[in-house]
């Protein structure tokens, strides 16, 4: 088993739930970046303005890159209907 391999997981989720994330993610984590790509836009933005753009149905993806108890973490949420797709890997960390 090769332990340099990123553990990736998928999963595939509800709206409310991926509301519950961005809010989850604000009070618990460290974000160190956001990038959206929207009907819009394709640039850095805030947590909430992501939030906010998945809620009103025009984010066509975005990435969130932070860090959560030690571990650097990259969920990349792309919306769909019924369900949006989540993939979310674990970052190499510079001291590991």
């Amino acid at each position: 088993m090769n332990d340099d391999l990123p553990e990736i997981l998928q999963a595939e989720w509800a709206k409310d739930q991926v509301m519950q994330l961005f809010a989850d993610l604000s009070e618990g984590a460290d974000v160190q970046h956001v990038q959206l790509k929207s009907s819009k836009t394709d640039a850095t933005v805030s947590l909430a303005d992501a939030a906010r753009s998945f809620a009103e149905n025009d984010a066509q993806a975005i990435q969130v890159r932070y860090l959560f108890e030690g571990e650097m973490w990259c969920d990349t949420i792309m919306p769909g209907d019924p369900t949006t797709k989540i993939i979310r890997n674990r970052l190499p960390t510079l001291d590991s």
